[in-house]
């Protein structure tokens, strides 16, 4: 199994997000630290020219556990600039008190123009700046359709906004779905990765509006200790043809007697497919 960085009881690795440029893949994700009873949070950035050997993380935003950055969920490129969309996720308190985000959970962008300088996050709104009551929302997603970007996030099942801009927002609607949406488009279908409470959950439309689930696989799970507790936060992206596979896809596993799950000493990991059906590794 290539694992990309064990986790421990410390340090938990978690929620990837991967972006090819210059020849180079850029792999996002978060870094978990259990620190004197409270958790915080980090978005890090690590560099692979080979999908085999990693760059040793960097952490590119602040530490504060009333913000929290976590969860990037893609990268998306816009007038020059490159935009990573990421999650506030506040725990304030000891996790023993509360071992997950509370109320004011948002979504963020970050920008780079380089991938060596990173802006401060900034707020996107997905209801609009004008909705007086957003409710917690995480794990965002943009997707580029051509004429304009869907925003895919977690909020009652699988949420979604649209813009031209990705600055003015309109909340479309929900669908039933876990967390850490992808959304990728395969052939002629559009296919909707998510995370149910454990596994890779796989969704497929034609339209964007109308999902129809096609399974959800646990790869080898049984046989590793580091996903015992929970495998999930699954990414896909497509692969030059020369690596011969069609899509890699990354994720994380976290361990079933490590508290609280949104640590779990989770490791992060990847694996190669064609379909979506057969993984390898």
């Amino acid at each position: 199994m290539p694992i990309i960085f064990n986790g421990n009881e410390r340090i938990a690795y978690r929620d990837p997000a991967c972006y090819c440029y210059n020849g180079e893949y850029h792999l996002f994700f978060t870094v978990s630290e259990k620190e004197n009873g409270y958790m915080f949070n980090y978005v890090a950035h690590s560099v692979s020219r080979d999908l085999k050997s990693f760059s040793e993380p960097k952490i590119i935003t602040e530490k504060n556990n009333k913000a929290n950055f976590c969860s990037p969920g893609n990268v998306i490129e816009h007038g020059g600039e490159y935009l990573i969309c990421v999650t506030s996720y506040p725990m304030p308190v000891p996790y023993s008190e509360k071992p997950c985000a509370d109320s004011t959970a948002r979504l963020f962008f970050i920008r780079t123009r380089d991938f060596k300088s990173f802006s401060a996050p900034e707020r996107i709104y997905p209801k609009g700046r004008e909705c007086a009551d957003e409710g917690r929302m995480i794990d965002p997603f943009v997707l580029d359709g051509g004429n304009g970007y869907l925003l895919f996030f977690k909020q009652n099942g699988v949420s979604v906004s649209r813009s031209r801009d990705l600055e003015s927002w309109e909340f479309l609607g929900h669908t039933d779905g876990g967390e850490n949406a992808c959304v990728i488009k395969d052939e002629d279908r559009y296919l909707l990765i998510h995370s149910p409470r454990n596994g890779i959950g796989i969704k497929e439309s034609r339209d964007l509006r109308v999902w129809e689930d096609v399974g959800v696989y646990t790869l080898d799970q049984e046989h590793w200790d580091f996903a015992s507790g929970r495998l999930t936060a699954a990414f896909a992206m497509p692969l030059p043809s020369e690596l011969g596979y069609r899509y890699v896809v990354f994720f994380h596993g976290s361990r079933a007697d490590s508290y609280p799950e949104t640590h779990g000493e989770a490791s992060l990991a990847y694996a190669y497919t064609n379909d979506f059906k057969d993984y390898f590794f």
